[in-house]
């Protein structure tokens, strides 16, 4: 065992704000693993959620793990040291349950090498009695869980402080349990959300495609991912300040669960419906510890500028002294008023996300946002005197042409022409930064239909964007690599075949793992899905229809749009179950 590790855990520990650190005693033993770098993981709101949660039960200790750097791997091969917790520096093995909290498919292949770093059997299957419970969740898991399915014994589908409590209660309850097998069948039948992968089997067409997901007998054929039907009494913000965090130390608010404007392409504005937000009674309740202790205030959440009391909340932090952030801004709520509180928050960059560079690829993805809109916005960034302005836009959005891909610089050099035009040419945005993504189709969108585009394609029209603004020092253009993002596509909506391919990858490297297996990864990139094809992932229910989904579609290929969601008034997608009004 490294002494030079453990010291270097106990030291992180140290500098933190927030840990829990309990004696173990009866209590039923939890490794929570953020499956990604200490920094990115103490940035992450829902595993600080999950963390608190768990520690908060009286019959649960709650210990952290994470994914070690390069140089800390070495270490561990060198020395033989097993991946350790954070809190006590024990080695997952010792707990009855590792949990893999997940918010990204990019991180599935991280969770094989912890779980090969632990000494853990990788396989569910191949895992005996003696061995911890595998376990997962996380948005990227309760889209799509199937690429992981071989290696992970039970996974919790949908919010945490919806039921994951009750998950792991119930575990404890069968600790230690001699028939792990007949255990976890009684979990899926108990449990709302659980989802235990060995209980269901699929079938497939001789063309490759999915024919059935049969649950086994004693498995529920459908699992409900439960849902908060009110934020209220689970207060989210900052419970762990860590000056290591990719925040550093900034004090992290949410706003709100889900977005109502439906933008075709996001799957947190689906699965999160309907739309929640919280009253700004509650969010200055939780802001106000941040700002007496004197840290940045950060507002996170899908749509923080459509909440309604934003103006206000902003108002109040800075009036007590504080600082603010906010993780989120729509060119048409982020007025100049807010532009401005923003700015006497020490805000000095603002993000915008037009996503596509033409008003009509815009209509299509149900954006809602015209160029006029956008060069509104920019114009009011800068007269709030922030001179930095960051632009997110996708290729490879369905229907795009050479033509749309374009407009993407011209669209931003009118935006900084109309700043230089509204004020007479005395004033201009120090930068503009473009990141450029390649469109990688999601599970549960209207989009979940659609091809993801050829990474040589991909190449090709990120270079056009580039190509435009080479020398130019007051743009930046950044993109992604669509060779990676060929890999998230291929996570995002794979099936349980796809687990060989990561398995392979683990052990050989994704470039051999994507040539070498004899898996065609196109068949599940490239391929656009026929409109009665059965989704991996069609098991899951979110309350959404999927006949709602094929309609966006449809009126997607159109460019149609469609109003935001409004619960009150409307029950067309199916979440509210009748609740709303024909």
């Amino acid at each position: 065992m490294s002494t030079k590790i453990k010291a270097h855990l106990q030291q992180i520990l140290s500098q933190e704000q927030g840990a829990v650190v309990r004696e173990w005693g009866a209590r039923f033993p939890v490794a929570l693993v953020y499956p990604q770098f200490y920094p990115v993981a103490m940035g992450n709101l829902g595993f600080q959620t999950m963390y608190h949660l768990l520690n908060a039960h009286p019959g649960f200790v709650c210990e952290r793990a994470f994914l070690p750097t390069s140089e800390e791997a070495d270490e561990h091969r060198r020395t033989r040291t097993p991946i350790l917790t954070l809190e006590s520096q024990r080695p997952l093995k010792d707990f009855a349950a590792v949990a893999f909290s997940i918010s990204f498919e990019a991180d599935y292949p991280y969770v094989l090498d912890l779980l090969a770093g632990a000494g853990i059997p990788l396989r569910a299957a191949e895992r005996g009695p003696g061995d911890p419970l595998v376990l997962g969740g996380g948005v990227a898991t309760f889209l799509n869980p199937e690429p992981l399915a071989p290696f992970v014994d039970a996974f919790f589908l949908g919010e945490g402080e919806a039921g994951a409590v009750p998950f792991f209660e119930f575990l404890a309850a069968a600790a230690p349990a001699p028939d792990r097998a007949a255990m976890l069948q009684d979990l899926a039948r108990s449990v709302p959300g659980a989802y235990v992968p060995a209980g269901y089997t699929p079938r497939y067409h001789p063309d490759g495609t999915l024919a059935a997901f049969e649950a086994a007998p004693g498995f529920p054929e459908r699992v409900v991912a439960p849902h908060l039907p009110e934020l209220a009494p689970y207060p989210t913000h900052s419970r762990l300040l860590a000056p290591q965090s990719e925040w550093g130390e900034m004090f992290l608010v949410e706003t709100g669960r889900g977005c109502s404007r439906g933008c075709r392409f996001c799957a947190a504005g689906f699965v999160y419906r309907p739309p929640r937000e919280r009253d700004l009674s509650d969010l200055w309740t939780q802001a106000e510890p941040g700002v007496r202790a004197r840290r940045k205030i950060g507002l996170v959440g899908a749509a923080v500028s459509d909440h309604p009391g934003i103006r206000y909340l902003c108002r109040k932090i800075l009036a007590a002294g504080g600082t603010l952030s906010i993780s989120s801004l729509r060119a048409d709520s982020a007025d100049a008023e807010l532009l401005q509180l923003l700015a006497q928050g020490g805000v000095r960059s603002v993000a915008l996300a037009p996503e596509a560079g033409s008003d009509r690829l815009r209509r299509v993805i149900n954006k809602g946002l015209t160029r006029d809109d956008l060069a509104k916005a920019a114009v009011d960034v800068s007269r709030a005197g922030i001179r930095q302005l960051r632009l997110y836009f996708m290729v490879g959005l369905p229907t795009e042409t050479m033509i749309d891909v374009a407009e993407i610089p011209r669209l931003a050099k009118f935006l900084e022409h109309s700043v230089i035009k509204e004020s007479l040419g005395k004033k201009h945005l120090g930068l503009i930064t473009l990141s450029l993504s390649s469109f990688v189709p999601k599970p549960f969108t209207p989009f979940q239909w659609t091809p993801f585009l050829a990474v040589a394609e991909l190449k090709k029209r990120l270079k056009l964007v580039a190509r435009e603004f080479h020398g130019v020092k007051t743009v930046r253009v950044h993109t992604d690599l669509p060779k990676w993002a060929s890999v998230q596509a291929l996570l995002a909506r794979g099936d349980r075949r796809v687990a060989d391919i990561l398995a392979a990858s683990h052990q050989r490297g994704w470039t051999r793992a994507l040539t070498e297996n004899p898996i065609n990864p196109d068949f599940f990139t490239l391929r656009e899905r026929r409109a009665d094809e059965l989704f991996p992932w069609d098991f899951i229910d979110h309350g959404i229809a999927k006949a709602y989904l094929w309609e966006e579609y449809q009126r997607a290929l159109e460019g149609k749009e469609t109003p935001p969601c409004q619960p009150e008034v409307c029950r067309r997608c199916g979440v509210c179950r009748g609740e709303g009004k024909e």
